[in-house]
């Protein structure tokens, strides 16, 4: 027993590259979640329009900002109407145009008409205003509700979790089994037959679609039907951005097989790419509570623009027309990993 124990130890460790992303990959996923910060992600996300646009208003927005738990952004009417709509601003302040020359009449739009916490913000506001201006200063809010309700958190989490599957069923599958065929010498033995090679590999991107779009759909059922998430969109689109981002993590799946010498450090090297891309787009925590520069790099990794498409197709009711930039960096990442999963793969 303590022969075979001895055995087992010294193949793993002449299996440098298992060994290194064994090693590796748990300081990884520490790393990751360590870079967020979570103090900013639970802070009230407060829109502000200045139709002021003095600086009396400058200064109110100023002195907005340096409440703890808000976090403040500048935004116009049109936009904080939007983002209150899909969730990305809890509250939204309209401050007026004849601000200085008269009693200030600040609106407060919050989202849902069941929400109490607007009492909070317009009595935070309406303090500062005094504070500002003059303690005796009279001021009025007024809440008003937005018609939509905002898609919440577990919503955009659900899409999140379908690109976690994504990347898991065709980045990790895909390298573990070309490299198990590879060290099986049955990729080789392919090169003999009659069988012409394109027709196998374009059955193996067959079956992994396949089962993508089989993934999405019990993800989309039980998280609707079960936890009773609101997807609304075009369900066609979803599927046409989730066919799409698929082939770009094949492909990726072939590139990572080039240099993997065994299953394990296929899967190692799997893990390795696509945890921190899928904790880095945004899949669980919005990318802007990363510290610079990580918010680039969020926004020129393929998950990032699937993820983006997915949502503003299933939460926003939006066509592919209207998010065809996503769509169009998903294509420009087919092409590029295209093209250098057929420069490095290799058949021995």
């Amino acid at each position: 027993m303590t022969q075979l124990f001895i055995s087992n130890l010294k193949i793993m460790y002449r299996n440098r590259q298992t060994a290194f992303w064994a090693l590796f990959f748990p300081l990884l996923l520490v790393t990751v979640f360590g870079l967020f910060n979570m103090t900013e992600f639970n802070k009230t996300k407060i829109g502000i329009a200045d139709l002021s646009e003095t600086t009396l208003s400058s200064s109110l927005i100023q002195d907005l900002g340096n409440i703890q738990d808000w976090n403040i952004s500048s935004v116009d009417i049109t936009e904080m109407t939007t983002r209150l709509e899909t969730g990305t601003l809890d509250y939204g302040i309209s401050i007026p145009k004849d601000f200085e020359k008269t009693e200030p009449f600040i609106t407060v739009q919050y989202a849902s008409p069941n929400d109490t916490g607007h009492h909070v913000v317009a009595a935070a506001v309406r303090d500062t205003i005094q504070q500002l201006i003059n303690p005796n200063y009279s001021l009025t809010t007024v809440g008003v509700s937005i018609n939509k309700e905002p898609a919440n958190y577990f919503d955009s989490v659900l899409l999140g979790i379908i690109g976690l599957a994504i990347t898991v069923n065709s980045v990790i599958s895909i390298t573990i089994q070309l490299s198990t065929y590879r060290n099986q010498n049955i990729l080789k033995r392919l090169l003999a037959t009659p069988l012409p090679i394109w027709q196998f590999f374009f059955c193996e991107i067959l079956a992994h679609l396949v089962l993508v779009l089989i993934q999405t759909t019990i993800i989309l059922l039980v998280g609707s039907f079960v936890f009773g998430a609101n997807i609304s969109g075009n369900l066609f689109f979803l599927y046409i951005i989730v066919v799409i981002g698929t082939i770009v993590f094949i492909n990726i799946g072939f590139i990572l097989s080039a240099w993997a010498n065994s299953p394990a450090a296929g899967s190692g090297l799997g893990n390795a790419v696509i945890f921190p891309m899928i904790f880095l787009s945004g899949t669980f925590f919005p990318a802007e509570y990363l510290p610079w520069p990580l918010p680039l790099l969020s926004a020129i990794i393929p998950l990032t623009p699937m993820l983006e498409a997915l949502r503003e197709v299933a939460l926003n009711q939006m066509s592919l027309l209207d998010a065809w930039m996503p769509i169009s960096i998903l294509g420009a990442w087919i092409l590029l990993t295209g093209v250098i999963a057929t420069r490095v793969f290799k058949f021995n």
